[in-house]
């Protein structure tokens, strides 16, 4: 990575471990395990997309006047926060709803404070007459590095919390196991603590222009100012048909697709996988991502946005038809396209936005970016949580053996018709609203950047 300005490499090792965590394979079981129903789950989600939106747009502004490197060095100090809650959790304990409301809390501010301000360091660092071509080959290897560290914590994630696999990894090294599931809960959090630390001094060694110090009268001024910019640049998002119409694609795609992979373990329960298989899927598809990634890369250059979209539309209808239709064991293949979906989704997004977006409010706008997606999240997954119970406590399904899986899996057929009605809404909508399709649209929106006209 020696070709790209250090904040761009340490752009992409931020993202890597910041994203990289051993407890998403288990994710939503690890969940139950505390002692969390599926409802307390779902709420919260909503909380930590709340914390996010409250918080993050005004810290992209924070960040475009007080400095950036000073939120992403919060957002990690905040991250080994978040992680320490949930390792100090008695599982089972009359408080841990509670614990857990905390540590969303702590995540989604984590969250709020890195979005956007890494990414404008690194942006920014980049010569802008090779801005396009090295943000787009930064972008390309943060999705490498990425899909290298979930195939890893994936994985490892996976195989320490199954106490079958601990106990014969003791056997085999001569060490009588009689580890318990109680004891493996937590072990992909210890685990996550170190890489918590790890993006801590990345965040530290990011470099920043040296910004005058202020007085608390001015430093009042400059969150005032902050907020003024909040305002300013959403109103320049409703006057920009490509950030708009790029908004609402990122706000419903997204959404969706991150439903899918916070409850991906009970779907893994549900087409009968193995406990200690979970991260094997999740490393095949960051494998597969991998490619992905070399794809993006020739799509970017090759197609129009209208036909990337297209590739995304196409992968996430596919997913939400094998979700409605689960087939046991080997129905895990069906679960790729949605598994590399949002890969490409992210890419063109963050290439797109960032070309029509100018440089003064490239923070605060791209925080509106995660904003109104963790919101479309937050709020899918609490509606998913509240239709998920109220089938569980009908007549129905209170019968069976399993009555919470069999819910969960009635509420994965809605899927395909809420995609696909979605997705007619949204186009037919951008379309009557600014009379051009998508390709016309970001076409202008570069033209009116002054960034990309350099680029």
């Amino acid at each position: 990575m020696s070709d790209l300005p250090r904040n761009a490499r340490l752009f992409c090792l931020f993202r890597v471990f910041f994203n990289c965590r051993f407890y998403y394979p288990v994710y939503l079981v690890m969940f139950l395990e505390f002692g969390l129903s599926i409802a307390q789950f779902a709420t919260l989600n909503l909380i930590w997309a709340i914390t996010i939106v409250l918080l993050e747009v005004p810290s992209g502004a924070l960040a475009d006047h007080l400095g950036r490197k000073k939120l992403v060095v919060l957002s990690a100090i905040l991250m080994i926060l978040e992680i320490l809650v949930l390792l100090l959790t008695p599982a089972g304990s009359s408080f841990v709803f509670g614990l857990f409301v905390i540590n969303r809390i702590l995540s989604g501010a984590a969250e709020a404070a890195a979005s956007g301000a890494d990414e404008a360091m690194a942006y920014e660092s980049i010569p802008a007459a090779n801005r396009q071509l090295l943000w787009s080959r930064t972008m390309k290897r943060t999705m490498i590095g990425m899909s290298i560290g979930f195939v890893i914590t994936s994985i490892t994630g996976a195989l320490v919390y199954s106490p079958e696999f601990v106990n014969s990894l003791l056997n085999i090294i001569g060490i009588e196991g009689d580890i318990t599931k109680a004891q493996t809960l937590k072990f992909p959090l210890f685990l996550n603590l170190v890489t918590a630390l790890v993006v801590c001094l990345i965040a530290i060694r990011f470099e920043e222009k040296a910004k005058t110090a202020h007085t608390s009268g001015q430093r009042f001024n400059a969150i005032r100012e902050s907020f003024s910019g909040t305002i300013r640049a959403g109103r320049w998002i409703l006057q920009s048909p490509a950030a708009s119409t790029l908004l609402l694609i990122g706000l419903f795609y997204d959404s969706i697709i991150r439903v899918f992979y916070t409850v991906s373990s009970n779907v893994y329960k549900l087409i009968k996988l193995p406990e200690w298989t979970w991260g094997f899927v999740g490393a095949s598809a960051s494998i597969i991502g991998i490619g992905v990634a070399l794809l993006c890369e020739r799509m970017a250059k090759n197609c129009s946005p209208s036909v990337n979209f297209m590739l995304v539309t196409i992968l996430t209808f596919a997913g939400c038809m094998a979700l409605a239709n689960p087939v046991p064991l080997w129905g895990v293949v069906l679960l790729l396209p949605m598994l590399t979906s949002m890969r490409f989704l992210q890419y063109f997004l963050s290439l797109y936005l960032n070309q029509v977006t100018p440089s003064e409010q490239r923070a605060t706008v791209l925080s509106f970016k995660g904003a109104s997606m963790n919101l479309s999240f937050g709020i899918l997954t609490q509606i998913f949580g509240i239709v998920t119970a109220h089938f569980l406590w009908s007549e129905e399904f209170t019968d069976l053996p399993n009555p919470e899986l069999a819910a969960f899996a009635y509420t994965l057929t809605w899927w395909p018709a809420y995609f696909a009605i979605g997705v007619a809404l949204l186009f037919t909508f951008t379309r009557w609203r600014y009379g051009k399709g998508l390709n016309m649209l970001i076409k202008e929106g570069k033209t009116l950047n002054s960034d990309s006209v350099a680029d």
